[in-house]
């Protein structure tokens, strides 16, 4: 084999492994791409859409009352989008369709729907964890839920940024 041929394959190689290497550091540390797969979150984000998740954010700063994040749900391995409602070591309480944070009204409430308490009573949300609830409260299984409860910051993989589809809706998400 010719000398120029080998560095040519060699030159090549390195090429492909670092876009490897470059590929697998984005998706692993800087963003994913998400699918919204239920209606949890209606009507901010609906069935189909398909988000840009910045994980690069939450290993600089903490998650933030009203981000839209995503987690690990350990109980049916696979992701949830949710919203952060209360923060480490807030006490959430949710009486008359309403939730109280430390005994103020949560405004905004970043829902069209009542928030029934769904069994939760009034707790103080545990340092490392946070309290998280989707926008359409009705059809949720969120932090309300025993089968979520609250989530630790281990499990919170980032923030959903941007929605990249439909294009008719492309753009940041609040």
């Amino acid at each position: 084999m010719d000398e120029n041929i080998k560095k040519e394959v060699v030159s090549w190689i390195k090429l492909i492994l670092s876009a490897f290497v470059i590929a697998f550091i984005l998706k692993t540390y800087v963003f994913q791409i998400a699918l919204v797969n239920q209606i949890s979150m209606e009507p901010t984000l609906y069935e189909g859409e398909i988000l840009v998740i910045a994980k690069v954010k939450y290993l600089i700063n903490d998650p933030e009352r009203g981000d839209i994040v995503v987690l690990k749900d350990e109980l049916e391995d696979k992701f949830l989008i949710k919203r952060a409602i209360g923060l480490p070591d807030e006490v959430i309480d949710i009486k008359n369709d309403r939730v109280y944070i430390d005994g103020k009204e949560l405004s905004p409430d970043y829902t069209e729907a009542p928030t029934r308490d769904n069994g939760f009573t009034k707790a103080r949300v545990p340092v490392g964890k946070y309290f998280v609830m989707g926008d359409n409260r009705l059809h949720s299984r969120d932090s309300r839920s025993d089968t979520v409860g609250f989530v630790s910051r281990g499990n919170i993989v980032g923030k959903a940024v941007f929605r990249i589809w439909p294009l008719s809706k492309i753009g940041i998400v609040r």
